[in-house]
């Protein structure tokens, strides 16, 4: 900063170049301006940025899962408690390209317990069965009116599918047929359990689809 007077300038407030000058207490001031320094991210800062991208573009795609799934989870939205909760579900390879591993992957989180569900697929009938063991034990983490889902997406078409099962006390078995154009190689299921109000939820369980 400078401290000048000119009687040919006289009060002057403007910039020129990178120095800004102002009149303050009688006294013309020349101040440079500041510029902010970017320094290059690092590796790590890079990679984490892949992680992101690809978990923010995913949650955009299963939206409406997780509202369901991560109802009631810290003070932001939904989609910003699935994005932090799956920041370890992402693979960084060589060049910071972001692969989501989808067996790691959650789509609900909580303190219900895990219902107990199997999934297989039947090319003859084009149709999924999810079979669920009935569970009576009610406690602080279970009840029998419990909600259960299943989850179906088609990870190159990037669709999904929502389906409820019996509620928890219930045993039995549910059929879903494949929707059109989807590649059953692609797949991936998931299963969950909510409340009756869907307050509290469960962690989700990846399905091996048989």
């Amino acid at each position: 900063m400078a401290i000048f007077d000119s009687n040919l300038l006289g009060k002057v407030t403007k910039s020129v170049g990178n120095v800004t000058m102002c009149y303050t207490n009688k006294k013309n001031i020349a101040k440079a301006k500041v510029f902010k320094r970017k320094d290059k991210p690092t590796s790590e800062i890079l990679d984490q940025r892949a992680r992101m991208k690809v978990l923010v573009q995913l949650a955009r795609r299963l939206l409406a899962v997780i509202r369901k799934g991560f109802e009631g989870t810290g003070n932001g939205t939904t989609s910003n408690a699935f994005v932090k909760e799956n920041m370890g579900a992402v693979s960084v390879a060589e060049g910071h390209v972001a692969t989501i591993e989808f067996e790691q992957l959650k789509v609900a989180s909580g303190i219900l317990r895990v219902p107990e569900v199997t999934a297989t697929y039947s090319a003859e009938t084009s149709k999924y069965l999810f079979e669920q063991a009935g569970d009576e034990d009610e406690d602080a983490f279970s009840l029998v009116n419990d909600k259960v889902y299943a989850v179906l997406f088609e990870t190159a078409l990037k669709r999904l599918k929502i389906v409820a099962l019996r509620d928890r006390g219930e045993s039995g078995s549910t059929t879903f047929p494949l929707p059109k154009n989807w590649d059953t190689t692609k797949v991936v299921a998931y299963c969950f359990a909510t409340s009756k109000n869907g307050k509290l939820v469960s962690d989700s369980d990846y399905l091996s689809i048989e």
